[in-house]
């Protein structure tokens, strides 16, 4: 059944295509000026219907010029225009409810559109979502978030550079040996009387060494520096 106010079950694909064109708004919009952007895949007649609603593009879905205008300004002129628009396109809704029928419940707006169109249940709930989304853009009600279905969205699990592991080289093993012996005995002769010295010495072993090379290391120590 045909209705006489738009609707759409994607108010993301709405606030996406909104945003998008106050970026660019393009001559003319279609399904394919849609699937460009990835607006409502699948479902881009219901955003084209509301835009038509609205007057900012013709049959062909040629842009009005003398409408648009007020897309390429800041978000004060936006709203202001955008508020504009809803007041002509939906002027039986403000004559019945008021000058500010955003703040309705969502269950009378939605008995509203269904008394008025004849509707379902579903397609009046989804006619004064489709309302209250554009009034928010408008700068009245609650804001609506700028997410809309079919963005895509990288985790920041998977978009983050995997830090990066280094293995530390092998520490080097170090030992000390003292010799009290030959060294104290030298500094005795030297000084003419009993002198305590200690000689500490480091031996950097080899990282890959194997147990028989620690063995001669360390017994050649033992013969050269200790024994003699």
């Amino acid at each position: 059944m045909a209705t006489s106010y738009p609707y759409t079950s994607s108010q993301g694909s709405l606030v996406k295509a909104v945003e998008q064109f106050r970026k660019n708004f393009p001559a003319t919009i279609d399904a394919a000026t849609l699937q460009k952007f990835s607006i409502a895949p699948a479902n881009e007649s219901y955003v084209i219907n509301t835009l038509r609603f609205l007057g900012l593009i013709d049959e062909s879905g040629k842009k009005l010029d003398s409408v648009t205008d007020f897309f390429l300004h800041g978000d004060a002129q936006f709203q202001n225009g955008l508020e504009a628009l809803l007041k002509g396109a939906y002027a039986d809704l403000y004559n019945e409810l008021g000058a500010e029928p955003w703040t309705a419940s969502k269950e009378a707006l939605s008995t509203w559109f269904r008394v008025t169109d004849k509707t379902s249940d579903l397609i009046g709930a989804r006619q004064a979502s489709t309302y209250l989304t554009l009034a928010s853009l408008a700068g009245k009600g609650e804001p609506v978030k700028s997410t809309a279905s079919g963005a895509s969205t990288k985790s920041s699990a998977a978009s983050s550079p995997k830090p990066s592991t280094t293995k530390k080289p092998a520490a080097q093993k170090n030992t000390s040996v003292k010799n009290n012996d030959t060294a104290g005995k030298a500094a005795e002769n030297l000084f003419g009387g009993p002198f305590g010295l200690t000689v500490r010495v480091e031996v950097n072993l080899p990282a890959g060494g194997t147990p028989d090379d620690y063995d001669a290391i360390f017994a050649s120590i033992r013969k050269n520096l200790i024994e003699q």
